[in-house]
């Protein structure tokens, strides 16, 4: 019998289309309502929009922004601040409006990575500030994992405060197309993991997905689910987007990008564009046609 035989994977460029020179681009949303483009620049406080025709709007937050989600009306963002959530119209003049304080106040950390699920929640990964430097704090996995209620605005720790696991810095956190798995990396491991997800409960069955192998440079950064259920994820360091099988391990797409990626998201009037959010020294909006059917799944909203 003759062995299974593995090709190749795709290959795909992707080119710059917005020369932002955002310090650290992240947190790509498209807003189907909207019909346009949101993302952050995160040191810099600052939340971005394109309609893909006229030229980007930005505002400032004056606070460090770990990511941002749609809200159910228009033009309108959920944005995780480092001390609290905020609201902001990106067309009202008026400062924005505080929601509700952050989880976890631990002075090592700071929200960082996050996504609306399918029932309209928020659910927020967490950031050791501390994580690269040097003292006691170094290394340490103390960041935790929280879902914010629509319907409350209260604050859940999915992982039940679990201290089996707790982990350094969030990212990759995205949903299957039927919102009952969520996927998570804590980027120092370069592991990916699945949970079983449900809007009401905490996270149970964490698995190993994928692990980044020995020749591959970079780490897992921010991530987007398509609608097969493949996940795309930015490879920071490594100047590229993989399209990764979850059942079979396989890297079936590579993008290849002329900068470091840190996130990316689908979009267009077909959902049919991927879009790359890259920090410095370039900092720009990269964009590509994704072929064979690919589409991204419309981005919740906060209800």
């Amino acid at each position: 019998m003759n062995a299974a035989v593995k090709y190749a994977p795709n290959e795909l460029i992707a080119s710059e289309v917005l020369s932002t020179k955002n310090i650290l681009g992240e947190s790509p949303i498209w807003s189907v309502r909207d019909q346009a483009l949101y993302w952050i620049s995160s040191p810099e406080g600052e939340v971005w929009r394109w309609d893909l025709i006229n030229l980007p709007h930005r505002r400032l937050m004056n606070t460090v922004i770990g990511c941002i989600g749609l809200l159910g009306q228009s033009n309108s963002i959920i944005v995780a601040g480092e001390s609290g959530m905020l609201y902001i119209n990106m067309d009202h003049p008026n400062e924005p409006r505080h929601i509700v304080h952050r989880p976890e106040f631990d002075t090592t950390t700071r929200p960082n990575d996050g996504r609306v699920d399918r029932a309209g929640n928020l659910v927020l990964g967490m950031y050791n500030n501390y994580h690269r430097a040097g003292g006691p704090t170094v290394g340490r996995n103390n960041a935790g994992l929280f879902r914010l209620l629509s319907s409350t605005l209260q604050w859940e720790d999915v992982l039940c405060n679990n201290q089996e696991y707790r982990y350094r810095v969030s990212n990759c956190i995205c949903f299957s197309p039927d919102g009952s798995i969520l996927y998570f990396s804590d980027s120092p491991t370069r592991t990916l993991h699945a949970f079983d997800y449900t809007p009401t409960g905490p996270l149970t069955n964490r698995r190993h997905v994928w692990t980044m192998p020995a020749s591959m440079s970079g780490a897992l950064d921010g991530a987007q689910i398509d609608n097969m259920g493949k996940l795309w994820i930015a490879v920071t360091g490594g100047k590229m987007v993989i399209q990764l099988n979850p059942i079979s391990g396989e890297i079936e797409t590579i993008v290849r990008i002329n900068a470091n990626p840190t996130s990316v998201t689908f979009g267009g009037p077909e959902l049919d564009e991927l879009f790359i959010t890259t920090r410095a020294p370039d900092g720009g909006i990269f964009r590509v046609k994704v072929p064979y059917g690919v589409r991204g799944v419309a981005e919740p909203e906060f209800k």
